[in-house]
């Protein structure tokens, strides 16, 4: 489909190309075979996976024949949108849900993933490493030896650290996730991750991503459409975008999980066996609070939180002159930080239903408008949720497509709060 086909209401799609590719280079285009695709990013998984459903007749399975060793070459539009289509080449891993129906048709699922997970799968890497550690991502997705052998833009966030490793027959995601749990960017804080989304692969904090621009608003409220001034109704494609279809927050706060999994606090015993020596470090999330970049303004918790720092203990051991020129070549220092920024990600969560287009993606910041429930008041001028309202990040996205529309499951989170939680203590 043309991006300059008429748009007919939120949530239209085109399903542009959908065919499998054998290993020799046959093709069988299957796009008016297809009942339904599946395509998924998480911010926190390496590589974009999905699935297709397939009613045919054409007996694929004998025709190739069908082994696991194709490729699918897909392209999804909205219409009207420009340079947004879901496209590329992943690599058919899985077929399942095989069945037969009585008019000598088959209906299965194909289960797809990117080419680069193969890569990552076929690879182990035995060598020293050394140097600046945003220096060292790109050859783990570039390099044909050690790397994905990936062809796809990358982002690197700069680090403000070097590392010295030995990568013991690890793949080249463990390596990349090594380096994610060592990095700490310019602002020192170390919260970073590696991940793929539709515009390629992510090095990156998560502070970095919270400094990004909005790309989205989305509002749960009762609108249908637009009143014209001679009280008719028309419908508002740009407004049905932003509307929020079902939401749904499956935690709203979990205290004893915070405490337990060192979000609020920890303490931390390192030990050299080295220099035979250790010592112990306490952290608190509200120490560094306000040097960090974040979604929103305030904390997710109150200064009155009860928290001690032995409630999570960490033992940690430290790797002192391992290598020549170089103290600990651990993450001792950050290891505490990076535990609490992390959880802290994810400690407000909700999940929601919104008309698809293909242009969203993890990673994107977005803005939530919700409203209190409580009955509204005349003197009440604002009647935001400031709780559940503000600035989060799409942490995961399932683009639901059919042959009529297309919908979009995003699991949202934020690490701050639009409400100052002293305002009442």
């Amino acid at each position: 489909m043309q991006s300059n086909q008429k748009l007919r209401f939120a949530g239209d799609v085109s399903i542009d190309k959908v065919q499998i590719i054998t290993p020799t280079g046959f093709y069988q285009d299957i796009t008016a075979q297809v009942l339904n695709i599946q395509f998924y990013e998480d911010i926190f998984a390496p590589f974009i996976t999905g699935s297709i459903v397939v009613k045919e007749s054409f007996d694929l399975i004998n025709l190739f024949p069908f082994v696991g060793e194709e490729f699918l070459d897909l392209e999804v539009t909205t219409p009207t949108l420009k340079n947004s289509s879901i496209k590329g080449k992943y690599y058919i891993y899985k077929l399942t849900d095989r069945e037969h129906l009585g008019d000598k048709n088959v209906v299965y699922q194909i289960h797809f993933i990117s080419v680069e997970a193969i890569a990552d799968m076929n690879k182990k890497v035995s060598k020293t490493f050394s140097g600046k550690i945003s220096d060292l991502v790109e050859q783990f997705v570039k390099d044909k030896n050690i790397g994905l052998e990936s062809d796809k833009k990358i982002i690197i966030d700069p680090t403000n650290n070097n590392v010295k490793y030995i990568s013991n027959y690890w793949s080249p995601v463990k390596n990349l996730n090594y380096l994610c749990g060592t990095a700490v960017n310019k602002n020192k804080t170390p919260n970073y991750v590696f991940f793929e989304n539709r515009d390629g692969f992510y090095f990156i904090s998560l502070e970095n991503l919270y400094q990004n621009t909005v790309t989205s608003e989305f509002v749960y409220d009762k609108y249908t459409r637009d009143k014209l001034p001679d009280g008719r109704d028309i419908r508002n494609v740009n407004e049905d975008y932003k509307r929020i279809l079902e939401i749904n927050i499956p935690v709203a706060h979990d205290y004893m999980d915070r405490l337990r999994n060192g979000m609020l606090a920890s303490r931390q015993f390192s030990y050299d066996i080295t220099k035979k020596t250790y010592n112990v470090k306490n952290y608190n999330m509200l120490t560094r609070f306000k040097d960090q970049k974040h979604l929103n303004t305030y904390p997710i918790n109150s200064d009155k939180v009860v928290f001690r720092s032995n409630s999570t203990i960490i033992n940690f051991p430290k790797n002192y002159g391992n290598f020549t020129g170089y103290g600990d070549v651990t993450n001792a220092q950050s290891n505490q930080e990076r535990i609490s920024t992390l959880k802290m990600a994810e400690s407000n969560k909700i999940n929601i239903t919104v008309p698809g287009r293909t242009d969203y993606t993890v990673g994107q910041k977005i803005a939530i408008v919700l409203y209190r429930v409580e009955p509204a008041s005349k003197k009440d001028r604002d009647l935001t949720d400031k709780m559940f309202s503000g600035y989060y990040l799409i942490a995961a996205i399932n683009h639901v497509i059919d042959r009529e529309k297309h919908h979009c499951y995003m699991e949202l989170i934020k690490e701050s709060s639009q409400m100052d939680m002293n305002r009442n203590k």
